[in-house]
């Protein structure tokens, strides 16, 4: 499809399903990517798990979808969220940063800074975005900075958000919708060149991504966040040991 003048593809990968605290199932984002989107490339990303995304794999493997499905999981770290896709396995909650890192870039993944500076959600602030950048070691650095992020956290600091990253991080950025119902998905989007998964993680090693996006309004906000506050309660209830240690 040419879009804006070249050959490129259109990427959502930050999106959550009923494994988390998303309220949709995973066939039935699927179906929605399907039906009611232009996206290539999509992630499901759900809270400190990998097993929906395993399951949605298994189910594209044996459907005929005309868009491509990469593994991810989004990752409560000490300093807050980061996205891991293309893993293959689960990465603990609640690790330090840079253990967090590493671990996705051992299972050959790449990290991504979700909603950074976000106020509203666990996110990583402008020192842990800088000390990322200045580790020594590169499986201790970020991969690529979420930029559009159309819910109300991902609007809160834009401006710096998007100075920051500017002057300083040097990374490939992106936008994704964050979606926790099927009406948010592909409000936020990533462009890159060509069309496939192989082709966006390449993008992001070149910083050839474009962020791009609607912001939700302020009833659409409220809707999402009524509507979550049940799957939640249900994420928390299987994510939580009794201990009250997070698996």
């Amino acid at each position: 499809m040419t879009r804006s003048g070249g050959e490129l593809g259109k990427a959502d990968m930050h999106l959550h399903t009923l494994y988390s605290d998303g309220t949709a199932s995973v066939q039935a984002v699927l179906d929605h990517v399907e039906h009611d989107t232009d996206l290539d490339v999509i992630a499901i990303t759900d809270h400190e798990r990998i097993d929906g995304a395993l399951r949605a794999a298994e189910i594209h493997a044996a459907g005929d979808y005309h868009f491509e499905l990469v593994i991810g999981e989004e990752i409560t770290t000490r300093r807050g969220h980061v996205l891991a896709l293309f893993v293959t396995e689960r990465i603990p909650a609640l690790r330090p940063l840079p253990e967090t890192l590493e671990r996705i870039h051992d299972q050959g993944g790449i990290a991504i800074a979700a909603h950074p500076m976000a106020p509203l959600t666990p996110s990583l602030g402008a020192r842990s975005l800088r000390a990322a950048h200045e580790a020594a070691d590169p499986r201790h650095r970020l991969d690529g900075i979420e930029l559009m992020n159309p819910s109300a956290a991902g609007r809160s600091r834009r401006a710096a958000r998007e100075r920051l990253s500017a002057d300083e991080l040097e990374l490939a950025e992106v936008g994704n919708s964050d979606a926790h119902v099927l009406e948010g998905i592909a409000t936020g989007w990533t462009w890159f060149p060509g069309s496939t998964g192989a082709d966006y993680r390449a993008a992001i090693g070149a910083r050839t991504t474009r962020p791009d996006g609607e912001f939700w309004s302020n009833r659409h906000n409220v809707d999402v966040y009524r509507r979550q506050l049940g799957a939640k309660a249900r994420h928390l209830r299987h994510t939580l040991r009794p201990t009250g240690e997070w698996r």
